[in-house]
């Protein structure tokens, strides 16, 4: 049986929401009717108050029923009492209402009959405690406002009973509550107190089990967390065993490529090959014995796979059980060396090998390092240097052959021994202690000291030495090379002396002469000492060559070298300066009378006859003068007006004494009526390109020629170019005049190219001004583009003159050119300015010798020395040499011996004009 206060709660049923609302708002409609009905009529204060409470009290729930939150609990729970307490507000309303109608009255009547029917769903108490009030004031105003209204009253009141009688049977737990309820309160009791004990029997009893279970799952947890611990522990232990054996083998696959190996392990049994990732050219890891047969020999060298192939069949076989060998495999173009080590690990009863182990190591840089040892190795002991090699004590730890050869000491000898020891430098300790000083300052010294040999002589020694630090930057070693300069001077003084002297006639040259000339003015300068310049030509002297031939020529000009030398005293130079020139530069003391020293030389050269060829000969000279400071201060003028007297003593009919004057500043008029006709020459088209042929002396062919300008002159005829060349310098035409030359030669040039004449090169002089254009880059860019002629077949020719002018100038401006793709030469080489350390430093492609070296070569063994060692300079420094002058089939022939590439000259060919050179090209190509 359900408790009391369990049977009241649960006497009301759980309702949805259309009946809540449909029973509130009847109710609230019911009031709101009788309030409308009655509001023209005067209302009792009970009535009016008692119709807004059942508003009040059933608009409540109806509205909370609709809300987010929705009725709280205390609703919920009146909710017993509320509908009755609404009836029982409404009935007593309608008691002390106005008098009504009998419509009003059946209207309300049946408000009242469908507020029952809607309080049916709230169960039958709640019913009963709508109902009955509602049943009571219905009787009331139906029996007062209706006549015979008895039948209908015992009527309405069957129908509220049968509705609760249905109600009743509807939901008969409410009614056996009901019954239940009516029992007495002992008994009530009586079955609480007996619920009491069982739900504290079973309270307890649960608890015990409760107990129980906690024990249990205690136990059962701590059973639980030592098998947890334990196989932790073994997880823990597994995984530091896995993790140790990952480590070992990290450490081990790290090692093995650390070292460079690759690992192999053929199954052959199985024909299974396995190889570790070492080059990607022995294929993929896993192999058939059959791939790696096919691989081996695709890549390995034909030279190695015989012995490879010979030493794997051997193991195979059983006949070995190890082997290392190296072999090239190929590696794109390279052939790189491998080095490969194997045993025999596994073997059957018959000897053969059933598994074989190894690796292979690249050994390629190992193989390079030997032969650059090997090639060190054979440098040091075959070098003609010595070389020596000390501790960072000073002492001796190895010397090469060269070494013992220079100094006669033997290795064995001075080995182990300080160096100071062994030298026989004088003040050697005081020496030493300078050198190793600046070796701990600089890292290296060099210079050339006094050294004795063994055997007691004193030689020039040119000594190196070079600090090789290690890795902290202490030294480790000194490297040494010393050599023998006793050779190198020898050889130094003869190249001077070819360089600054003339070979035919033991004077100075041109290049000594200038030197000289300058030294000259820096004493006028810082010394007020005047000095006169003595210019001297013999005249007619291409007569005597024509006649004589250069032979006897040649000695012509000893002679007047010698005669010239025996009545010269403390002179700063006598020179030759050019074929027949000859030059003295002479200090002038107060008392020095430059016209009578010009006098004696004169008449020595003049008075005598000279022997020729068996007979006797009167030669005439033209000697001009210039003085410092009384002409000019200037070396260029200086020159310049000693040639202008030479000029004027020539034009006077030769055979005299000019010393410069204001007056022969008028003797250029000539000279500028020259110019004159020379611009209108440029513009009216009078200039002619010939061409002098170069015999390429290896092919024996006419591979290149000379571009040479002539000047058609409408009266004069044909003028050669030394009569207005140099005019031309001066006065700037000559910018014109070789950019005219310049596209003239380059378009030729194409044009016989394109006739099928070959790789024809033309070579163009350029003047000293030319050069130091700035213009001249941009000009030869031109002639490149306008004549389509490659560059390589364009050549630039400069006289040394020319390049010494401005060293740092030349060396900037011809870079450029060279830039271009067009050549540069040297012509007259050994004539100018120019000396081996210019020469190094300049970017130029050929020597040409001057002809004053090839005249009369074949005579003179001076003249093929200066010849060979031309040759010989040009060969070190890759440049080719053209010998210019040649006249004579002697003469080319022992050019060729020598080595000259080229050869230039009248017994080649005479420059020829255009249609001539192309006929002399076309009957070459035939």
């Amino acid at each position: 049986m359900k408790p009391f206060a369990e049977y009241k709660l649960s006497t009301v049923p759980a309702l949805t929401v259309l009946e809540r609302a449909s029973f509130y708002g009847v109710w609230v409609l019911s009031a709101m009717v009788w309030l409308l009905h009655f509001e023209a009529q005067p209302s009792s204060p009970a009535f009016v108050t008692s119709q807004i409470c059942v508003v009040l009290l059933a608009a409540l729930p109806l509205a909370l029923m609709f809300s987010r939150t929705g009725a709280p609990a205390v609703i919920k729970n009146l909710e017993l009492f509320l509908p009755g307490a609404i009836s029982l507000l409404w009935a007593f309303g309608a008691f002390s209402a106005p008098d009504t109608a009998p419509s009003s009255t059946f209207v309300f009547s049946l408000l009242a009959l469908l507020s029952c029917l809607l309080a049916r769903p709230f169960g039958l108490f709640i019913w009963l405690s709508v109902s009955l009030p509602l049943v009571v004031v219905i009787n009331d105003l139906i029996l007062n406002v209706l006549n015979d209204s008895l039948g209908v009253v015992t009527l309405m009141n069957l129908l509220f009973v049968g509705l609760g009688f249905s109600l009743g049977l509807a939901n008969p737990d409410v009614w056996r509550g009901k019954v239940s309820s009516a029992k007495t309160r002992q008994s009530v009791e009586q079955e609480l107190d007996q619920l009491r004990y069982e739900k504290n029997r079973l309270k307890s009893a649960l608890l015990k089990t409760e107990q129980e279970l906690e024990q249990k799952i205690q136990f059962r947890t701590e059973a639980l967390q030592d098998a947890n611990i334990q196989l932790n522990q073994q997880v823990a232990l597994r995984k530091s065993v896995s993790e140790a054996l990952v480590k070992s083998q990290t450490r081990l696959t790290q090692a093995i490529e650390a070292s460079r190996l690759g690992l192999i392990d053929w199954e052959i049994e199985n024909g299974k090959f396995y190889q570790s990732n070492f080059h990607h050219i022995f294929g993929e890891k896993e192999l058939s014995s059959q791939n790696v047969i096919e691989t081996l020999k695709r890549i390995v060298h034909t030279d190695d796979y015989a012995k490879l192939r010979d030493t794997l069949n051997a193991c195979l076989c059983g006949d070995m059980e190890s082997y290392q060998l190296a072999f090239r495999v190929r590696d794109a173009n390279v052939w790189r060396w491998i080095e490969e080590s194997g045993r025999v690990v596994d073997v059957d009863d018959a000897g053969r090998a059933l598994r074989l182990m190894g690796t292979r190591r690249d050994i390629h840089s190992e193989v390079q390092r030997n032969e650059e040892v090997r090639l060190a190795k054979s440098v040091f002991d075959h070098t003609s240097e010595g070389v020596f090699v000390l501790d960072a004590h000073k002492r001796f730890l190895s010397v090469n052959p060269a070494y013992t050869a220079i100094t006669g000491q033997k290795a064995e000898a001075i080995v182990g021994k300080s160096l100071v020891d062994v030298s026989q430098t004088p003040q050697a300790n005081q020496v030493y202690d300078q050198i190793f000083e600046a070796l701990e300052d600089k890292g290296q010294w060099q210079g050339e000291l006094l050294e004795k040999r063994l055997h007691g002589d004193y030689f020039p020694q040119f000594t190196q030495i070079n600090v090789i630090s290690d890795t902290s930057g202490g030294v480790k070693y000194y490297a040494g090379l010393i050599s023998d300069m006793s050779d190198h001077r020898e050889a130094d003084e003869k190249l001077d002396y070819l360089l600054n002297y003339d070979g035919l006639t033991r004077l100075a040259n041109r290049v000594q002469f200038q030197n000289q000339l300058h030294r000259a003015l820096m004493r006028w300068q810082n010394d007020n000492l005047p000095f006169a310049l003595v210019l001297m030509d013999v005249d007619r002297f291409k007569h005597f060559n024509d006649s004589y031939g250069h032979e006897a020529s040649d000695a012509i000009l000893q002679t007047v070298a010698e005669r010239l030398s025996n009545n010269v005293q403390r002179v700063d130079v006598l020179a030759r300066i050019g074929g027949n020139e000859f030059a003295c530069i002479v200090a002038c003391s107060p008392t020095f009378q430059v016209t009578k020293f010009a006098e004696r030389l004169f008449h020595s050269l003049t008075d005598k006859p000279y022997s020729l060829a068996g007979s006797e000969v009167v030669l005439s000279c033209s000697v001009g003068i210039a003085l410092v400071p009384e002409h000019t201060e200037s070396i260029e003028m200086l020159v310049r007006y000693g040639a202008l007297a030479v000029q004027k003593a020539k034009y006077s009919g030769g055979n005299q004494i000019q010393l410069f004057d204001e007056s022969l500043k008028t003797f250029s008029r000539e000279r500028l009526e020259i110019e004159k006709e020379l611009r209108s020459g440029l513009a009216n088209n009078e200039l002619e390109v010939f061409y002098q042929p170069k015999l390429d002396l290896h092919q024996g062919l006419i591979r290149s020629y000379e571009a040479l300008v002539r000047w058609n002159h409408p009266e004069r005829g044909l003028i050669s170019p030394q009569e207005f060349v140099a005019i031309a310098e001066e006065n700037g035409l000559i910018s014109d005049l070789g950019a005219y030359v310049l596209r003239a030669a380059a378009k030729q040039t194409k044009q016989w190219q394109n006739m099928g004449f070959g790789d024809l090169s033309v070579s163009v002089n350029l003047s000293p001004r030319q050069l130091l254009d700035a213009s001249i880059t941009h000009i030869i860019e031109e002639v490149l583009d306008e004549s389509q002629i490659a560059p390589q077949f364009l050549e630039l020719e400069l006289t040394e003159t020319a390049l010494m002018e401005d060293v740092a100038g030349v060396v900037a401006r011809l870079k450029e050119l060279r830039a271009l793709g067009v050549k540069v030469s040297i012509d007259d080489f050994g004539t100018g300015y120019s000396s081996l350390s210019y020469l190094r430093t300049l970017p130029v492609d050929t020597l040409k010798i001057d002809r004053e070296f090839i005249e009369n070569i074949e005579h003179s063994k001076e003249q093929q020395a200066i010849t060979r060692a031309i040759v010989v300079l040009g060969a070190s420094l890759d440049l080719s040499v053209v010998a210019e002058g040649a006249e004579n089939e002697e003469q080319l022939e022992l050019l060729r011996e020598l080595g000259c590439d080229y050869v230039q000259g009248y017994y080649v060919s005479k420059p020829l004009e255009r249609q001539a050179m192309e006929t002399l090209l076309e009957n070459q190509s035939q």
